[in-house]
Order: structure tokens, then C-alpha cells, then sequence
């Protein structure tokens, strides 16, 4: 029996599209690209979301990389956070879960500096019994050690735990401690396995 779900945060509850990011923020189509490769591509992004390097460092690296000023990557930066919005359809499905009685977690990788955001621009983040921050623990998925910490933190049994990931890998990694997973998509069908699962129809 489930008693627990999981959620990841960006492209599950939160839009996350580093394309639709980029082409939003600037016309060049060779700007688009540089911010893609040297910046959502490059290791430097990874450290930032495992912790290893905070913002404050990783923005002069990037503009120094990318020949753009500090200043507007700065900008792009707050571009960034500023499309990370809420998906509507999970939230309205954390929601069911909360009448349900299912006890709700997080696990994602993002930097402190953005979930410190999203956390103060979204309510519903609250209503979550507990849940780890990639970029606060100095790890992240699909590294075993994190869900070993999830696990450990909340006292879940994987068995009796749904956790919802939209990359194959991470939801491969929480299937070898047992979980029950969802590997998700912003689609009908999607959240109709969810409903099923949890039989929260």
C-alpha cells in the first residue's frame, strides 16, 4: 500500500525547458546556443546544483565564458527562476493527494538560491511533510547517497512510496531502493497512471 509520494521539482512541478528559456530571453539564435552549451551544459551548472559553487561564483564564470557581461547574465539568471512556474495540473494533484491523506516529499537538484525563491513564491511548498535540496546537501540524483538521505531523513519504506521523476535515470536510481516510480510527462495519460496508482480518481 502506498502511503507516500515523491515529487521532483523542475519539469514536474515546476515548467523547466533550458530551450524555451534561452529563446525567450534573447533572439540570437548564436546567443541561444552559447547559453545552452556554457551554461545549462557545462559542469559549472552541476556544481551549482550540487552545492559545490554558489551563484555568486558561478555568474562571473559563466559571463567570462560566454563574453557576455556579468550584468545581463545576471539578468538571464533572474530570467531563469522567473520561469520556473508552477504546473498547474501537479499542483492541483498534490492537492488531491493532501484530501487523500498521502504524506507528500520533494527531491531535486537546484541550487539553494532557487529553491529559497520558489519556496517564498509558492504557498503549496509548505504543505510538503519534508523533502531534500540537491544544492543544500552537496549531492544529488541519481547519486545513491540521496536517496539513501531521503530514505533515512522521513523513515520511508520504498515499497510503500511513489516517487514521480521525469528523467529515466533518476527514476532508475529510486527503483533500485525499491520505490514504486513514475517516470512523468505533462500529459493526460500521465496523470491518469498517477490517479490509478493511488486511486485517487
Amino acid at each position: 500500500m502506498i502511503r507516500n509520494v515523491i515529487f521532483d521539482f523542475g519539469a514536474v512541478l515546476f515548467h523547466w525547458d533550458p530551450h524555451q528559456i534561452v529563446a525567450s530571453f534573447t533572439d540570437s539564435t548564436d546567443e541561444q546556443h552559447l547559453l545552452l552549451e556554457e551554461v545549462f551544459h557545462h559542469p559549472d551548472w552541476l556544481s551549482l546544483d550540487r552545492g559545490t559553487m554558489l551563484m555568486a561564483e558561478v555568474i562571473p564564470k559563466f559571463a567570462a565564458r560566454t563574453g557576455i557581461t556579468v550584468s545581463r547574465m545576471e539578468d538571464f539568471f533572474e530570467h531563469i527562476i522567473n520561469s520556473l512556474v508552477k504546473i498547474t495540473e501537479t499542483e492541483e494533484l498534490l492537492y488531491r493527494l493532501l484530501d487523500h491523506h498521502y504524506s507528500v516529499y520533494y527531491l531535486t537538484n537546484m541550487s539553494s538560491a532557487f529553491f529559497e525563491t520558489l519556496n517564498e513564491r509558492n504557498d503549496f511548498i509548505s504543505l510538503f511533510k519534508g523533502g531534500i535540496v540537491s544544492g543544500k546537501e552537496l549531492m544529488m540524483k541519481p547519486d545513491p547517497d540521496i536517496y539513501e538521505l531521503l530514505i533515512e531523513r522521513y523513515d520511508l519504506v520504498p515499497s510503500e512510496t511513489l516517487y514521480i521523476d521525469d528523467h529515466e535515470q533518476n527514476v532508475n536510481a529510486a527503483q533500485a531502493f525499491g520505490f514504486q516510480t513514475i517516470q512523468f510527462e505533462l500529459s493526460a495519460s500521465c496523470f491518469h497512471k498517477i490517479n490509478k496508482i493511488l486511486d485517487i480518481n
